[in-house]
């Protein structure tokens, strides 16, 4: 899971690529974030 800095609503991103806080490429998808999944190490130092 990676975080990703957003000037946009949710409607325009969702299925677009976007380029995380880590440097990786990720695609927004509508699913809700499941707390289970294990977020990036590198985006949670940058958002910490």
């Amino acid at each position: 899971m990676h975080a990703v800095e957003v000037h946009r609503s949710a409607e325009e991103l969702t299925g677009e690529n976007e380029v995380a806080l880590c440097g990786a490429i990720v695609q927004v998808l509508e699913a809700p974030w499941r707390a289970a999944d294990d977020p990036c190490p590198r985006c949670r130092r940058l958002v910490g």
